[in-house]
């Protein structure tokens, strides 16, 4: 079915998210914080392009020039400049890889119409021109043999189409002083995982007696954070209107959290709104108090 874009709410509940972390026991939290307040209304504006403002150094006139990297997708146009070249791949989502190593930072810049989210856990979504989503990236990860011993890395915005990826310089334990990779002071390889289809199918079926939407997120989306979730919220909605309800956002909210890997996200309509907190309670499927 065609995935048309929806505009996006979010808020960030402090109580909701304690909660539903200690009955998850996962590190959720910050996918709650957005989504349990979502019906009231988020302004957004679109800003015009500009480029990032520029540091002491570069105000100075001395500081060498940067390699500047372009990625596309859903219609937007970003530039990513670091002090090495990142790479881009893939024809669907995009891989992008960085070499960053501790104190180094990249901006990313939106060149195209629209403005940039950075949210909380490091991933960005990108909106058009209306305030619409239409693309997300993951948060940035380090290698996977890195461990906990990879330098802290934080996404900050600068502006409205500017984001910072800023590698902390401080030496964590574990890291040593000169080979590279995750356990050194060297550059780490860093990857963003970016896309614009976020949802691979939406299916309406019955499930426990009542109309059920099956709901299969793409692989990269369930991964990319609050950003990706904000992506299948955006393009579920516009696809299917009906989930546009607090108990189907709730339970959606709650498999992103807590069954990031069911093959299919079921939604029903027909649940109670109970609140994000007793949705997870009851594994993503309320019940009236009365129903057996």
């Amino acid at each position: 079915m065609p995935i048309r874009p929806a505009r996006r709410t979010a808020a960030r509940p402090l109580a909701a998210c304690a909660a539903l972390t200690l009955v998850l026991l996962l590190n959720g939290c910050e996918l709650v914080d957005r989504a349990a307040q979502r019906f009231e209304d988020e302004p957004t504006t679109a800003a015009s392009h500009e480029p990032p403002a520029p540091g002491p150094a570069e105000a100075a006139g001395d500081a060498p020039e940067r390699p500047v990297s372009t990625l596309t997708t859903g219609g937007a146009t970003l530039e990513l400049t670091a002090p090495r070249a990142a790479v881009v791949e893939g024809d669907g989502p995009r891989t992008v890889t960085l070499d960053l190593a501790p104190g180094d930072t990249a901006d990313l810049t939106l060149a195209s119409a629209g403005a940039l989210d950075v949210d909380s856990d490091g991933s960005v979504t990108v909106l058009d021109g209306d305030g619409t989503p239409v693309a997300a990236l993951g948060p940035p990860a380090p290698p996977p043999d890195a461990g906990s011993t990879a330098p802290r890395i934080e996404v900050t915005d600068v502006d409205a189409t500017h984001a910072r990826l800023e590698v902390d310089d401080r030496l964590r334990p574990g890291q040593g002083t000169g080979a590279a990779g995750g356990g050194s002071a060297g550059p780490v390889r860093y990857t963003v995982t970016a896309g614009d289809r976020a949802i691979e199918s939406a299916t309406w079926g019955e499930n426990e007696g009542g109309r059920s939407l099956a709901v299969d997120p793409a692989d990269w989306a369930r991964r990319a954070g609050e950003a990706g979730l904000d992506l299948i919220r955006t393009q579920l909605v516009a696809a299917e209107p009906e989930a546009d309800s607090a108990t189907m956002d709730n339970q959606l909210v709650c498999h992103a959290v807590g069954a990031i890997d069911k093959p299919t996200w079921n939604l029903e309509p027909w649940r109670p709104d109970v609140g994000l907190i007793l949705t997870a309670t009851a594994h993503c499927n309320p019940v009236r108090r009365d129903d057996p």
